[in-house]
């Protein structure tokens, strides 16, 4: 099962350092083992999942990245065989400050970038779900808030309870997917617009439909 996979997406994971992105590495890969989504990681700088949503299957690769990363992923210009797919944005509840760079990042993000990121899917992650009391900083409220406020989904994660980790990645898949299937759209829409007299060899268009990262398999 290894090798056998329809899509291949690149995912970074950014924040502030002390967040917890690697142990949040660590566990969606570990999730996975004992079962057929586990692929062994030794020896490369990313961890790796396979995600199932009906008949597809993705194969996610996950990276920790800074601010900088994020950025230059939202913003670059488009290259379908380097893409960053998904940039899943992360803060401690725990810390304050956290939450606050991230705020601001999301926010010049929507002010200066590309909106909700464009064709990369934005995903608002808050680390250590489980800590109540004083050990919290952050209220799941104004993660929620923050989320709504950019217009972004919004989940609270725990690696130490397991919290929404397989929700995240099923919930950035799907996105993904559902991005990639609007593109594919808008481009038969364009080239059939393009060809009034009708596609006379239409595998000659999409000869490239069965790119891992255009198009999605139902």
């Amino acid at each position: 099962m290894a090798g056998t996979y329809h899509h291949l997406f690149k995912i970074i994971l950014v924040g502030d350092p002390g967040v917890g992105k690697g142990e949040l590495l660590t566990k969606f890969e570990e999730d996975g083992r004992g079962d057929d989504k586990f692929i062994s990681t030794i020896g490369i700088p990313f961890r790796v999942r396979d995600v199932h949503v009906g008949r597809t299957v993705a194969r996610l690769h996950l990276w920790c990245g800074g601010w900088g990363a994020g950025w230059e992923a939202i913003t670059a210009p488009p290259d379908p065989t380097r893409a960053v797919r998904a940039v899943l944005v992360v803060y401690n509840v725990t810390s304050e400050e956290s939450y606050e760079n991230t705020r601001k990042w999301l926010r010049r993000l929507k002010k200066d970038g590309d909106g909700e990121g464009g064709n990369v899917v934005l995903l608002l992650l808050g680390n250590n779900g489980h800590c109540q009391g004083d050990d919290r900083q952050v209220t799941w409220q104004r993660g929620k808030e923050l989320g709504a406020e950019v217009g972004i989904k919004f989940l609270e994660v725990s690696v130490v309870t397991g919290l929404n980790m397989d929700e995240t990645l099923l919930t950035v898949t799907k996105a993904i997917l559902a991005k990639s299937l609007h593109l594919f759209t808008i481009i038969v829409n364009t080239v059939l617009e393009s060809s009034p007299g009708g596609l006379q060899s239409p595998e000659a268009h999409f000869s490239w439909y069965k790119s891992p990262y255009v198009l999605p398999f139902f």
